[in-house]
């Protein structure tokens, strides 16, 4: 009877093992159901991926947030190319009802392909009542940027020449290549102007960018930017230092604010874990403007940079304030000389930090209209160059400023970033040891373990 009562144990055991085993699987199942089933009554989406990849920028978010007309998203591909597109344009149309994503194979449909007037597949159009544009790109900057010039048209911007300024069509590392692409990117048309030809800013400028003149204007010049300001108009003055502008600061000083003749120097050791030197400023403080507003917790860098100091006494008509700041551990060198090789700080000489590197200001509108005038003034045109454009927030700030200037406050966000490729790099050594735990370590241990198992059992 002994043996009998063994095995019924035995098998009691299994049972209850086998309902344990059925239990758990019901359970795990029952909560995978349910978590689908909140998902999607409740439109919950999660994007683990480190760049965001399937998520929407804090600008696009902003644009769809305040349509008030609807408008629709056609994507024109084959129907093998639609799902890689979903991930993206769902979200659109999940954030808002205004948007309506439709999928056209232009094979099946060629009326609705030929009213866009399509020719290639993969091209995304965005319409509008009786307007539509082709997206430059099926990216989320492409299809948001779309949307903003069926809203808002295109604007024109003018890049001063004839000083020693940066060059707009520039690939080098120097250039403003990847500024004057941004600024077409976000429906902006982008000219030069010789004010020394005609002493006259065009009617269809919308903003006035002076970017690193190595030479000053002459007094004509700056009256001209001067009356066109006080005219309603909008300007961006990025001013390097060590370079004689005497005019200009005598323009900017006529706004309250003094340029100084200095090089900000900051030994803010968070500046070096990300290789900056102390010549390059790592801005993590700013003002209250709308333009540095989503610019909270993200570094800027301003590679040799002058500073600003806005005035305290009252000026009519006009106000300005500061955007960003260098750390308490900065200092401004007087009197900069760019062939000075060793920087130090000097008491009773050089100003002691904070320095404001960046400011921007208004100014009384005058004539019939009396539309304001609107200006920002930076210490380097080096944030925008080829080379530190692409830094963190570099890009975010030059915009936001540009979108500020053009009395465009609700496209001042945090733009979507460019998708990055994640690689995993591995020294030989690191590959060798990867060959021999996955290859031939993983199956060994896999087949040691069995064994033991199998002879525990026998």
């Amino acid at each position: 009877m002994a043996w009998k009562d063994r095995i019924l144990g035995r098998r009691g055991e299994r049972f209850l093992e086998a309902v344990n085993l059925a239990v758990y699987t019901a359970v795990a199942v029952a909560i995978v159901v349910l978590a689908n089933w909140f998902v999607d009554r409740h439109n919950r989406r999660w994007d683990l991926t480190p760049n965001q990849s399937y998520s929407l920028s804090p600008q696009t978010t902003k644009v769809l947030k305040e349509l008030k007309n609807d408008l629709t998203i056609y994507v024109f591909d084959r129907e093998s190319g639609f799902r890689g597109r979903r991930d993206l344009l769902d979200n659109y149309s999940a954030l808002t009802p205004r948007v309506t994503v439709r999928y056209v194979d232009p094979d099946r449909q060629p009326s609705l392909a030929g009213q866009f007037g399509i020719r290639n597949y993969g091209t995304v159009v965005v319409a509008g009542g009786d307007r539509h544009f082709e997206a430059q790109s099926s990216t989320e900057e492409g299809l948001t940027n779309a949307i903003v010039r069926l809203l808002k048209g295109q604007k024109t911007v003018y890049f001063i020449q004839g000083h020693g300024e940066r060059d707009v069509d520039s690939s080098d590392r120097a250039g403003y290549g990847r500024v004057k692409k941004q600024l077409e990117n976000e429906n902006r048309q982008v000219k030069t102007l010789v004010l020394l030809q005609k002493m006259e800013v065009p009617a269809d400028c919308s903003l006035l960018v002076i970017a690193g003149p190595r030479n000053d204007f002459l007094a004509q010049e700056v009256e001209t930017i001067k009356k066109y300001l006080t005219g309603g108009g909008r300007a961006l003055f990025l001013l390097d230092p060590g370079m004689e502008l005497t005019n200009l600061a005598k323009l900017l000083a006529d706004w309250n604010v003094t340029l100084r003749n200095d090089l900000a120097i900051d030994e803010n050791p968070v500046a070096q874990l990300v290789g900056a030197s102390p010549s390059m400023p790592l801005i993590l403080k700013y003002g209250s403007s709308p333009i540095v507003q989503p610019l909270a917790r993200t570094a800027t860098l301003f590679p040799l940079t002058r500073s600003f100091e806005v005035g305290k006494e009252y000026k009519a008509g006009v106000s300005a304030e500061s955007l960003c700041e260098t750390s308490p551990d900065s200092f401004g060198v007087a009197d900069f000389d760019p062939k000075v090789r060793e920087v130090r700080y000097r008491a009773g000489k050089d100003t002691k930090g904070p320095l404001s590197v960046a400011v921007a200001g208004t100014i009384a509108g005058e004539g019939e209209k009396k539309t304001e005038g609107r200006f920002v003034a930076v210490g380097t045109s080096m944030l925008a160059v080829n080379t530190y454009l692409p830094f963190e927030g570099n890009r975010d700030l030059f915009m936001n400023m540009v979108n500020w200037l053009s009395a465009e406050e609700d496209l001042i966000s945090i733009r979507p970033k460019p998708p990055e490729s994640q690689r995993l790099n591995m020294t030989a050594q690191q590959m060798r040891r990867v060959l021999y735990l996955g290859v031939f370590g993983l199956p060994i241990l896999i087949i040691a373990l069995g064994t033991s198992v199998w002879w525990r059992r026998r």
